[in-house]
C-alpha cells in the first residue's frame, strides 16, 4: 500500500492516495515505540478484556462472591440458633453462586455489549445483585426453612457489589480506549457494511483504516479517502497505520495475489480472516450481502440432526406446559383488561409462514384495534398508533406472546426459533432479500436470537437486520444457545414490567 498508480480501465493512470496523506487526513498517529508503559499495558489489557467469553467472568463473579461470602462469614459468625438452623457458610457459597449465576444470565450481565457501557455494567449489575439477594432468601427460607443474617448476606452482596463492579468498570475504562486498526481488503460495499455496523451500535472496539483493492481498476475510486489502493507488497505500511485486524471479502479472497500478500501480515502480528467469520464473530450476525449458496454447505447446520430435533422438540414441549402452569394466573387479568380498554377481541389470529414454507394459523393476546389492518398486511412502527394503551404494556414486556404456547404444543411453532411472518410479506421479502426463505428452514419460534437482539421490524431494512441474526441462529442453533435466548427473554420481561 505504498504511493501508487492504479490503472484505469482505459489505461489511463489515476494517482492512489499516499499513506502520508491518508496518515494526515485520518489523524493516525505512527507507532514510534515511543509510547507510555502504561498506555501500552493499557491496550494490552484493553484486547485480553474484549476477548474474554462469558464463562470466564462467571469463574471470575463466582470467585468474587466466594471471597465476599468468607469475608462477611468471618465478620459476623452466625449465631447458634435451635429453633432455626443458620445456613453453613458452604451451603451459602452454593446458593449465592447458583442465584447470582442465573441473575447475570437474564439481566445480560456477561453480554458483550455490557463492558461497552459504563450505564449498563452499573444497571445490569445492579439489578443482577438485587435479584440474587432475593431468590437467595426464598430459597433459604422457603425450601431450606433456614435463616440467614441480614448483615451477612448485606455484607456479602454490597462487598460483591462494589467490588465486581469496580472490576468492570476498570474493563470498560480499558475498552474504551482501545481502537484496533481494522483494515478491509475488498470492495466499498463491503467497506459500508461495517460503516453501518459501527454505526449501529456494533464493532466498538474496532477503528476502521479503509479498504484496498485486490484489483485497483475495477474496485477502487482514487477521490475516496478510505481507498488504499491496490494490495501491495509493503507490509511494514500496516504499522504506520496500526492495523491489527485484516478481513478479506470472499471476492478478494480469490485472488492469488491477494493470498501472498496474507502470510507476511500474519508474521507481522495482524489477525487475518474472512468476512463471514470476521462479521459473525463481532457481531453475533451473518452479512447478508456477502454470503453465496456455498456458506449453507460450510455452515454444516444441525436442523436435521435426529438427536437435536427430538431434544427440541422434548424441550418444547416441557417448557410450553411449564409456561402454561406459571402464567395461567396472568391470563384471565390480561383478558379483563383487553375487554376493558377498547371492548374488542381478546384474541387475534392470522396466518403466518411456518417451517419449510407451509402456513399456519397464529394466535396472541391483541393488541391493536380491532380495525387495524382490514384484512392488508401494514408494517409496525415504533410509535405504531394502532397499539391501545393495554397492547402498549403487552408488547412491552412480551406476554401477548402468551397464546402461542398453544402453537407450541401442537408443533407449529418452537419456543426459540425466528419470527414468523405473514405469507404476502414473506413472498415481498423473498424478492427483495436474498435467502430470506432460508430463515423458514426452522420452526418459528416465540422468541429468538433476532427477537432479543433487535427491535420490532418496520421496514425491508430492519428485516434484513433480523435475517442475519436469524441466519446467525440457524447456524449455531444448541440447547445452551437456546437456553440463554430464554433467559435474556425473561430478563426483557423483568425490565419492560419495572
Amino acid at each position: 500500500m505504498r504511493a501508487h498508480v492504479a490503472a484505469g480501465a482505459d489505461g489511463s493512470g489515476v494517482t492512489a492516495p499516499t499513506l502520508g496523506r491518508l496518515i494526515r487526513d485520518r489523524g493516525v498517529t505512527r507507532n514510534t515505540g515511543g509510547e507510555s508503559l502504561g498506555k501500552r499495558l493499557r491496550c494490552l489489557a484493553g484486547h485480553m478484556l474484549v476477548g474474554l467469553p462469558a464463562s470466564t467472568w462467571l469463574l471470575v463473579d463466582v470467585s468474587i462472591l466466594l471471597g465476599c461470602i468468607y469475608f462477611a462469614y468471618m465478620l459476623y459468625p452466625p449465631p447458634n440458633l435451635p429453633t432455626t438452623p443458620h445456613v453453613a457458610m458452604w451451603q451459602a457459597g452454593v446458593i449465592f453462586a447458583f442465584v447470582l449465576t442465573a441473575s447475570a444470565l437474564v439481566f445480560g450481565l456477561y453480554e458483550r455489549e455490557t463492558l461497552m457501557s459504563r450505564a449498563r455494567v452499573i444497571t445490569r449489575l445492579t439489578l443482577t445483585t438485587g435479584a440474587a439477594t432475593v431468590m437467595a432468601y426464598a430459597i433459604i427460607y422457603v425450601l431450606m426453612y433456614a435463616t440467614v443474617s441480614r448483615r451477612l448476606s448485606g455484607v456479602t452482596m454490597a462487598t460483591f457489589l462494589v467490588s465486581g463492579g469496580g472490576l468492570r468498570l476498570c474493563a470498560w475504562w480499558a475498552i474504551r480506549k482501545l481502537h484496533r486498526g481494522l483494515l478491509v481488503v475488498g470492495s466499498r460495499c463491503l467497506y459500508e457494511s461495517f460503516e453501518r455496523a459501527q454505526a449501529n451500535g456494533d464493532l466498538h472496539e474496532y477503528r476502521l483504516v479503509g479498504y484496498a483493492a485486490a484489483n485497483g481498476d475495477k474496485v477502487g475510486d482514487a477521490d475516496d479517502k478510505m481507498f488504499l489502493g491496490p494490495i501491495g507488497d509493503q507490509v511494514s505500511e500496516l504499522t504506520k497505520l496500526m492495523v491489527t485486524d485484516i478481513v478479506v471479502g470472499a471476492e478478494a479472497s480469490r485472488d492469488a495475489h491477494v493470498m501472498d500478500w496474507m502470510v507476511p501480515c500474519l508474521q507481522r502480528g495482524c489477525r487475518v480472516t474472512n468476512e463471514a467469520i470476521f462479521y459473525e464473530k463481532a457481531t453475533g450476525q451473518i452479512l447478508v450481502d456477502e454470503i453465496t449458496p456455498m456458506w449453507f454447505l460450510f455452515a454444516d447446520l444441525k436442523i436435521y440432526c435426529d438427536r437435536q430435533a427430538t431434544l427440541k422438540r422434548l424441550t418444547d414441549l416441557i417448557t410450553a406446559l411449564a409456561g402454561f402452569c406459571i402464567t395461567a394466573p396472568l391470563w384471565p387479568v390480561i383478558a379483563l383488561a383487553i375487554k376493558l380498554c377498547d371492548g374488542g377481541p381478546v384474541f387475534y389470529s392470522q396466518d403466518r409462514v411456518g417451517q419449510n414454507g407451509q402456513v399456519f394459523r397464529f394466535y396472541k393476546f391483541r393488541t391493536m384495534r380491532p380495525d387495524a389492518e382490514n384484512g392488508k398486511s401494514i408494517w409496525a412502527s415504533p410509535d405504531d398508533p394502532r397499539v391501545t394503551r393495554v397492547g402498549r404494556l403487552l408488547r412491552k414486556t412480551r406476554l401477548d406472546e402468551l397464546p402461542q404456547l398453544y402453537n407450541v404444543l401442537i408443533g407449529q411453532m418452537s419456543i426459540i426459533g425466528p419470527r414468523p411472518e405473514r405469507p404476502d410479506i414473506v413472498a415481498e421479502l423473498c424478492e427483495e432479500l436474498p435467502y430470506y426463505a432460508e430463515r423458514h428452514l426452522v420452526k418459528p419460534g416465540i422468541t429468538g436470537w433476532a427477537q432479543i437482539s433487535f427491535r420490532y421490524g418496520s421496514s425491508i431494512e430492519d428485516a434484513k437486520r433480523k435475517l442475519e441474526y436469524d441466519l446467525y441462529y440457524l447456524k449455531h442453533m444448541s440447547l445452551e444457545l437456546d437456553i440463554m435466548i430464554t433467559l435474556r427473554t425473561i430478563g426483557t420481561f423483568v425490565r419492560g414490567a419495572c
